[in-house]
């Protein structure tokens, strides 16, 4: 198996059952506290990660079933490439809210949980080779099932965050799998979700993100397109380096943290043109 895949794999099956433990202790009071989601209880979240982890059960078996689902004419889709983290941001919360009500006890919320996380990563485990390149469909774009493996690492981290954090400022990113993040926030086929282009008049410029490993991150605003890829670092010149921990980045990078913020507790170092603050502040606003 692709040794990156194997990885993803490797650390979302550690992660899900120690997440399900994690959250069977929390109170009645933990699970009605605002997260860090600001519209969004922690039952909330909870509740919009069970229906999205079933959601992507769905996608990747009906892309397994069919050798390219587009070329199917009994499967009809909306063509996707129009939605962003902001264009829906009212809807998903309406339905997380109105999902989290359906629950008549947060026990049954964390049943609930448990077996559609299990049942998507089961999916996950059964795909023989020759699925990974399958396309599959997400209303932000035509990916593969490698494409949701990568969707599942982000929503079942970022969304762990917003809940956990809410109730224990110390729980962070899972340092496991925070490392492997970069693999989604750099697939362009994915990460129009999350990030904001500048206009093409405005100038061009490049940000480094290093995590004090031998890939870094590349950030290029040029012409109205915001590019974001993995590459060594001292490979390229950049206007300004951030110096970080790939669990803070994936706050960052969100909009879950504040990149000033982050510096003024010296999560993050910035080095070079420090006009890069503001760039980066309004590249990544949230989704």
């Amino acid at each position: 198996m692709n040794e990156k895949r194997s990885q993803i794999l490797e650390q979302l099956n550690r992660f899900s059952p120690n997440l399900i433990d994690r959250i069977k202790t929390l109170s009645e009071k933990d699970w009605s506290a605002q997260s860090r989601c600001s519209d969004w209880t922690v039952k909330d979240v909870m509740s919009h990660l069970t229906t999205v982890l079933a959601t992507y059960l769905q996608i990747i078996e009906t892309a397994k079933n069919t050798e390219d689902i587009r070329n199917n004419p009994k499967i009809s889709y909306s063509e996707p490439g129009t939605l962003d983290g902001k264009s829906v941001a009212s809807r998903l919360s309406q339905r997380a809210k109105e999902t989290s009500g359906n629950f008549k006890s947060n026990n049954e919320l964390v049943v609930e949980f448990g077996l559609r996380f299990k049942e998507l990563l089961d999916g996950f485990n059964s795909c023989e080779e020759h699925h990974w390149d399958l396309k599959a469909y997400h209303p932000v774009n035509w990916v593969s099932i490698y494409g949701m493996l990568l969707w599942t690492l982000f929503e079942s981290s970022i969304h762990a965050w917003d809940a956990l954090n809410a109730v224990d400022e110390k729980y962070i990113i899972d340092e496991d799998l925070a490392p492997l993040l970069p693999q989604y926030f750099c697939n362009e086929l994915i990460n129009r979700w999350f990030k904001t282009p500048d206009s093409p008049e405005s100038p061009s410029q490049t940000l480094a993100v290093n995590f004090g490993s031998s890939e870094s991150v590349r950030i290029a605003s040029s012409k109205g397109n915001l590019d974001i890829d993995q590459c060594a670092i001292n490979s390229f010149d950049a206007d300004a380096e951030i110096h970080t921990s790939p669990s803070e980045f994936a706050l960052l990078i969100t909009g879950r943290k504040d990149l000033v913020k982050s510096m003024e507790d010296s999560s993050t170092q910035l080095k070079g043109d420090s006009s890069h603050i503001v760039s980066f502040s309004r590249w990544f606003t949230g989704s």
